[in-house]
């Protein structure tokens, strides 16, 4: 199996729906930032579409919303589209990072705004600019 691990921001809403034989699914997209700069300086995206099936649909629809930080790792495949090469990611697992949900639709003891990393003695002051990937 394939796996990808990716952690960014979803564009938009999902989109909730359900299959012919009444299976759930929630579809998305997740932006991740480009580790380094264009020629003008700026960092750009990747975008990554998504989708959520089964029982985790009622924590994706509960708590992704528009802009939300999420890290995702799944099975992926790829695809051509329009020329572009595109990669769509069937999420096994999940978490949200800055939420109280844990990705299994418990809490996780975390506060909204809290810092994903942490050491036995307790959060550790840490930006994306200080990973060395």
């Amino acid at each position: 199996m394939r796996t990808i691990t990716i952690s960014g921001n979803l564009g938009k809403d999902p989109e909730i729906r359900e299959t012919k034989n009444g299976r759930q699914v929630a579809n998305f997209s997740v932006a991740v930032r480009k580790n380094r700069p264009d020629e003008n300086g700026e960092y750009g995206a990747d975008w990554f579409r998504c989708a959520v099936w089964g029982g985790r649909v009622k924590t994706v629809e509960r708590f992704f919303k528009k802009g939300s930080h999420v890290v995702l790792s799944g099975d992926f495949e790829t695809s051509e589209y329009e020329g572009n090469m595109q990669l769509e990611i069937n999420v096994t697992a999940f978490d949200l990072p800055d939420s109280t949900s844990n990705g299994a639709g418990k809490p996780s003891g975390g506060q909204k705004g809290t810092k994903p990393y942490h050491n036995s003695v307790g959060g550790i002051d840490i930006t994306d600019d200080d990973l060395p990937f």
